[in-house]
């Protein structure tokens, strides 16, 4: 009887990772991904950059055609005639057209320009009801994909206030009702104007492109704000004629992103300081100043690392560096000579890039 001998084929054992090589796998990998994710986060803020550039350019291009057609730019804000009964431009109780509604037309939007409606006669204003889809509708060119102003409304003044990132260069006066009419025959009034001042339909400090006697490549004509960090900080809200909600005043005192605190005036400034902590504010340099309820005081500034983009009066747009030559200054109401402020040593690139009438050479921007 054959003996038939069954060999048993053995695999050879497989051998799986040990604890300790699996640990320094998942280490290499972790590394790789440190390495990598600056990289793609750069490559993503270059792209928000170039988009909020090609924003900021269109906005500038809506407000250069309106200057085309009507002769001169847009006024900052415009309030009732001269002898009526007018508000204070640094608070929201008389808000009218601006601006940003003014440009709309230009831009494609003239069906958003045709909704608002203001009739001071039935005390129909901006705030009012009537306004409060208009006034929420979030136009996209308006905003700048770095910053976070998209579905964040500010709920104060009647509620629904969409957010907007660009802000004309209007003046370096404190706007109130009473300065302002005042300034047309200031003798320093070229030390002080931008683009635009405020109308009454009797006054227009809205300034013809012939007026920008510095060059209009050599003068800011938009340029960029933070939006509020709560619904209750109105700054950044692109249909709000406020200084610091849709355009700059008195800012050529600070450089941009200016971090000492307390640049901004802003109107609600306790409810701010209330929502989002004064500690957060700080840390986002965007702590207003508490003892000043009025908005009446801005500063430049993006979301953007070393700078914010600004709007030439030619069309171009350039990055400003937060390191731009300037002389920080105590403005006072407005720029005069009390303290040699417009002297060769004091008015630098800064001032001299958002005034448009100073007569000074801009020089390099540094």
């Amino acid at each position: 009887m054959a003996l038939s001998i069954q060999l048993e084929h053995r695999s050879p054992r497989r051998r799986g990772f040990t604890l300790v090589e699996l640990l320094v796998v998942i280490a290499i990998i972790g590394v790789l991904v440190a390495l990598l994710l600056p990289a793609v986060q750069a490559a993503r803020e270059a792209a928000r950059r170039s988009q909020c550039t090609n924003n900021l350019r269109n906005v500038g291009l809506a407000v250069l055609n309106y200057a085309d057609v009507r002769g001169r730019m847009p006024a900052a804000a415009t309030f009732l005639p001269k002898g009526e009964l007018s508000a204070n431009p640094a608070r929201d109780n008389g808000l009218m057209f601006n601006w940003a509604i003014d440009i709309l037309p230009y831009m494609e939007q003239q069906g958003l320009h045709k909704s608002f409606i203001i009739d001071p006669a039935n005390d129909i204003k901006l705030f009012s009801d009537e306004n409060k889809l208009a006034r929420g509708t979030e136009i996209p060119i308006m905003l700048c994909p770095s910053d976070g102003g998209q579905g964040q409304p500010f709920q104060g003044s009647g509620g629904n206030w969409a957010r907007g990132n660009y802000g004309l260069n209007a003046m370096q006066w404190y706007p109130n009702a009473f300065m302002w009419p005042n300034m047309q025959t200031d003798p320093f009034f070229d030390f002080n104007i931008g683009m635009a001042g405020f109308s009454n339909g009797v006054i227009n400090q809205g300034q013809k492109l012939a007026q920008i006697t510095d060059g209009t490549s050599n003068t800011i004509m938009l340029a960029e704000m933070r939006v509020g960090l709560g619904a209750s900080d109105r700054r950044g809200t692109w249909a709000m004629g406020l200084c610091a909600s849709n355009y700059h005043c008195r800012h050529a005192g600070f450089p941009p992103n200016a971090c000492g605190g307390a640049e901004d005036d802003t109107q609600g400034v306790a409810d701010i300081i209330k929502e989002v902590g004064e500690g957060t504010l700080k840390m986002e340099c965007m702590l207003p100043d508490a003892s000043v309820p009025d908005s009446g005081q801005s500063v430049v500034r993006s979301r953007h690392p070393g700078g914010a983009h600004v709007a030439m009066a030619d069309g171009s747009a350039r990055f400003i560096s937060d390191f731009i030559e300037y002389v920080q200054v105590s403005l006072g109401p407005k720029f005069d000579d009390t303290e040699n402020k417009t002297s060769e040593s004091k008015f630098v690139a800064w001032q001299r890039l958002n005034v448009s009438r100073d007569g000074m050479t801009v020089g390099a921007a540094q």
